[in-house]
C-alpha cells in the first residue's frame, strides 16, 4: 500500500499518530503518577485482602448462612467483568476516573454499613457490595498494565515496572494479621470496615493529584552524573555478603550450644557478638545505599541515558521498595550489555544468571554489575 508516496505495510496501524520516545523503567519510577498508582494499589491490596479474610467470620457472627456468604463472593466474581470493562474501555482515555470511580462507590457502600449493620443480612446489598468490591480489585492490575504499555517500554523495562507493582500483592499477605486484630477490638465488623474505608479514601487522595495516568507524552530528561570510578567487584561482594554469613553462623552456634543444654542466649559474650553483628549489618546496608547511589551517577557520568534513575531516587528504591534492588540490578545489567554491543563487543554478562543471582544472592549480582561497569569505563576511554 502506498500512502503519500511511501510504501506502508498492510499490517502497520496507519491510523495511529507518531509516538514519543519509549519510556524506560527509570522514566516510570521518576514520576509521581507511577508511585501514586503503586501506593493506591498497595492500600487496596491490604484493605481488600484483610476484609476478604475476616468477612466470613463477620457474616456468621451476624447470623448469615453459608449461602448468604456465597452471594457476596458471586457478586465479587461478577465484579471482575465490570473491572475488565473499565480497564480496557475507560482506562485507556480516562485512567484516573476508571480507578477513582469504583473506589468512591465502594467507599459509599462501606459507609452505608457503619450506621446500619443489619445490611449484612440483605442479599441484595451483599451482592451489590461484592460486585463493586470485585470491580475495584480487578480494575487496578489490568489498568496498570495498560498505563505501562502506553509508554511503549522495552520488554525488560515493562517487566520490571510491572514486577515492582506486583509486590503490592506480596505485602498484602500481612493484611489478615491486621484485620484479625481490628476484628478482635470489639468482635464486630465496624473496625474492619473502617480499616477498609480508610484504605479506599487514602487511595483516592493519592490518585487525585496524579492527573493523566497514561504515559503517552515524552519522558522528562534527568541526569545526575558523577565521575566514574573503578572498584574491586570481589571487595564489594565481600562487604555485602559478610553480614548474612555472620548472622547465619551466630544463629547456628547459639542453636548448637542450646542443643547441648548450654544457656548461651543470655550470656554477655553472646550479647556483645549480637551487637557486633548488628553493627556490621547496618554498616553493610549503608554501603549498599552508597554503592547504588554511586553506580547510577557514575554510569550517567560515563554516558547519559534515560534508562538511569537519579542516584538519590535509585538509592531510596533499592532500600525501601520490595524487590527494588533486584529490579534495578537487572536494568543496569541490560544497560551495560547494550553499551557493550553499541561499541562492537558482545554482552558483558548473562542477563539470565544476573536475574538468578539478584534473587538468590544479591551481592554476587552486584559484583557482576561492578565488574561490567569497570569494563565499560575502560571501553569508554578507548573510544575517546
Amino acid at each position: 500500500m502506498i500512502i503519500n508516496g511511501e510504501q506502508v505495510s498492510p499490517t502497520e496501524n496507519t491510523s495511529a499518530p507518531s509516538r514519543n520516545a519509549e519510556w524506560t523503567l527509570a522514566d516510570f519510577l521518576s514520576t509521581y503518577r507511577y508511585w501514586a498508582v503503586f501506593f493506591s494499589s498497595l492500600l487496596l491490596a491490604i484493605g481488600g485482602q484483610g476484609f476478604s479474610t475476616v468477612f466470613p467470620v463477620i457474616s456468621q457472627m451476624t447470623g448469615n448462612s453459608a449461602q448468604t456468604i456465597g452471594i457476596f463472593y458471586s457478586g465479587s466474581t461478577l465484579g471482575w467483568v465490570a473491572g475488565a470493562f473499565l480497564a480496557f474501555i475507560v482506562a485507556s482515555r480516562h485512567g484516573r476516573s476508571a480507578l477513582i470511580s469504583p473506589l468512591l462507590v465502594c467507599a459509599i457502600l462501606a459507609i452505608a454499613f457503619l450506621p446500619a449493620p443489619a445490611l449484612w443480612g440483605s442479599p441484595v446489598f451483599l451482592f451489590l457490595f461484592g460486585m463493586v468490591f470485585g470491580t475495584v480489585r480487578a480494575v487496578f492490575p489490568l489498568a496498570i498494565a495498560i498505563f505501562l504499555v502506553g509508554g511503549r517500554p522495552g520488554k525488560i523495562d515493562f517487566s520490571c515496572a510491572l514486577t515492582l507493582m506486583s509486590t503490592t500483592i506480596l505485602l498484602s499477605a500481612f493484611a489478615p494479621i491486621g484485620a484479625s486484630w481490628l476484628y478482635g477490638l470489639d468482635l464486630g465488623a465496624v473496625p474492619v470496615v473502617s480499616g477498609l474505608l480508610a484504605c479506599l479514601l487514602l487511595a483516592v487522595i493519592l490518585l487525585v493529584p496524579a492527573g493523566n495516568l497514561a504515559f503517552d507524552e515524552a519522558p522528562r530528561p534527568r541526569h545526575k552524573p558523577l565521575a566514574p570510578r573503578r572498584r574491586s567487584p570481589l571487595l564489594v561482594a565481600i562487604i555485602l555478603i559478610t553480614p548474612p554469613i555472620l548472622i547465619f553462623l551466630m544463629a547456628f552456634g547459639v542453636h548448637l550450644f542450646q542443643a547441648n543444654d548450654a544457656d548461651v542466649a543470655s550470656s554477655p559474650i553472646t550479647l556483645l557478638l549480637a551487637l557486633l553483628v548488628f553493627t556490621i549489618a547496618v554498616a553493610a546496608l549503608i554501603y549498599l545505599a552508597y554503592w547504588v547511589y554511586r553506580i547510577h551517577g557514575e554510569l550517567a557520568g560515563a554516558a547519559q541515558s534515560q534508562r538511569l534513575l537519579t542516584p538519590l531516587a535509585a538509592m531510596l528504591i533499592a532500600i525501601l521498595v520490595p524487590l527494588g534492588l533486584p529490579v534495578l540490578v537487572m536494568t543496569l545489567g541490560d544497560l551495560l550489555n547494550e553499551r557493550a554491543r553499541d561499541r562492537g563487543r558482545g554482552g558483558l554478562m548473562s542477563i539470565a544468571w544476573l536475574g538468578i543471582w539478584s534473587f538468590i544472592l544479591p551481592p554476587v549480582a552486584i559484583a557482576m554489575i561492578q565488574n561490567a561497569a569497570n569494563d565499560s569505563y575502560v571501553m569508554g576511554s578507548d573510544t575517546v
